[in-house]
């Protein structure tokens, strides 16, 4: 009789999970259908809802990423929660890319019909019941990372969802593909097969000029800066607390320079964030204890020289470190593993490479000018990053001068993760200033000032480990000096002036 009660249970659970399931993929699928026909809606809510089809894509990205996961069987340890859901969300991202690209070759009604074909197969195979999706499938479990925050955690990052959501720049006065293309980027770097992918990724809004520039404003600002400040999260897991984590986004979110770069180029978002992708990615793949990464790092590779055909050079550092200075210990067969895995990234990078149009130019002295100057320009906006100067002293002196066993420790972080780090990030510098791409620029210096400001607290935390009240009253006062030169008025300005709300 128990037996017969279970089953019912179960049968109960499923029906209430496949209903949920569909009810709300569906009502978020159809949101292009809504803003078709409601064209003159007013701008503040055509916004809401492009917000909410864009986090609804990348919300299925993460569940590829996660069927790709169980379909190869690839297991790997994390640092945090965090990381698993980047990854997943990245690898999805690829493939869905991948995907698009070849939906593009196809004539636009073929490819139209196609794309609601493929969002209504995966909204029924992802609705399906099963015992393991009801047990395991919450949003809890994928955000583990956040469910026991203290109240000034919550205030942090209540503060980071604010002051993102405000800072969206406003939105170009352009209403044609190659003119957005034009506008997101002008130095024509960003190769073809990225056009491909947001142009099938919102076909919907195709026939609908005003729509097509919102969509991917909203992609270019929502869906891009997002992976970003996730992935510098996860980054930052590695090195210090979750508290401090926290922080070091609200600093970059809150500096000033964070709208000014957007202001003056919307399409940095694209191209100076990979580099805080390829920094983890290479934290994350040597530690992650399993070879089938190397599918991730080639994908990725590929992903980056779609942004930059200069990028295919990080791929090729990127190898190299791993088989010669990170996988020194590791066996020849688990190195062959890898590198097996890589192969799909490798020639997609190799292809790219040559049929992208952009090129790569050597201009060292010009390079370095640039760099120093925005390094100057940035922490000058910014009173809390002044504080990565003693940070950079600190992460300098933990990798050359303090030995592991070292009793009193000034910074008690991982030393191969600081060597990992340490040697990507001269790389990123090395790259720059050699081949005049965007990869230490920007959105990639603003978060290594926000890094090594962190690392300097993370000292001050550690020598004070007792005493609580003063780790509170410390971690206050520079959410406070976070608060103050943030320049928040005038983001709401800005804000009120995309929505139409004042001229």
């Amino acid at each position: 009789m128990k037996t017969l009660e279970k089953k019912s249970d179960i049968y109960i659970e499923k029906t209430k999970f496949l209903l949920f399931r569909l009810v709300t993929y569906f009502t978020f699928l159809l949101l292009p259908i809504y803003l078709q026909k409601e064209v003159n809606l007013e701008p503040i809510w055509q916004i809401i809802a492009m917000i909410f089809f864009s986090m609804f894509i990348v919300s299925q990205w993460f569940l590829l990423g996660k069927e790709i996961d169980h379909r190869l069987k690839i297991y790997f340890k994390v640092n945090s929660s965090i990381d698993r859901v980047v990854y997943r969300l990245f690898m999805g991202m690829f493939f869905m890319a991948i995907y698009f690209n070849l939906l593009s070759l196809l004539p636009h009604k073929w490819s139209y019909n196609i794309f609601w074909l493929t969002w209504i197969v995966m909204g029924l195979f992802y609705s399906w019941p099963t015992r393991g999706k009801i047990i395991k499938e919450s949003v809890s479990t994928n955000f583990h990372e956040y469910r026991y925050l203290d109240k000034f955690e919550k205030t942090v990052l209540f503060l980071t969802v604010v002051m993102f959501f405000t800072s969206l720049p406003q939105l170009p006065n352009l209403f044609s593909t190659s003119s957005l293309r034009l506008f997101f980027d002008p130095s024509e770097r960003v190769s073809g097969a990225f056009w491909n992918f947001i142009s099938i990724n919102y076909i919907p809004f195709s026939k609908y000029p005003k729509l097509l520039n919102l969509s991917w404003s909203i992609h270019f600002y929502f869906v891009t800066m997002s992976l970003f400040l996730m992935t510098f999260y996860a980054l930052l897991r590695n090195f210090v607390s979750r508290r401090l984590s926290l922080l070091g986004v609200f600093a970059l979110v809150s500096s000033w320079s964070f709208s000014k770069i957007l202001a003056n180029n919307y399409g940095f978002t694209l191209l100076t964030t990979f580099s805080v992708v390829w920094v983890w990615s290479t934290l994350w793949s040597t530690k992650s204890s399993t070879y089938r990464s190397g599918l991730f790092i080639g994908l990725l590779g590929a992903w980056g020289t779609v942004i930059d055909k200069s990028n295919i050079i990080l791929l090729i550092v990127q190898l190299l470190l791993i088989h010669f200075v990170f996988f020194k210990e590791e066996t020849a067969w688990y190195k062959r593993q890898f590198f097996k895995y890589t192969l799909l990234g490798v020639f997609l990078s190799i292809s790219l490479f040559f049929l992208s149009t952009s090129t790569v130019s050597i201009e060292m002295i010009e390079s370095v000018n640039i760099i120093s100057a925005e390094i100057m320009r940035l922490v000058s906006r910014k009173s809390f990053f002044i504080l990565s100067i003693f940070g950079l002293i600190v992460f300098m002196y933990k990798i050359l001068g303090q030995t592991r066993s070292e009793k009193h420790k000034i910074l008690n972080i991982s030393h191969d993760s600081s060597i990992k780090v340490a040697i990507s990030i001269l790389c990123l510098l090395l790259i720059d200033v050699l081949f005049s791409s965007r990869t230490f620029q920007d959105f990639s210096i603003l978060w290594l000032l926000a890094f090594f400001s962190v690392l300097l607290i993370e000292v001050i935390f550690q020598k004070i480990r007792g005493l609580r009240s003063s780790r509170n009253m410390i971690y206050a006062v520079y959410i406070i000096i976070c608060l103050l030169d943030s320049h928040f008025e005038g983001r709401v300005k800005i804000l009120l002036r995309t929505i139409g709300a004042i001229d």
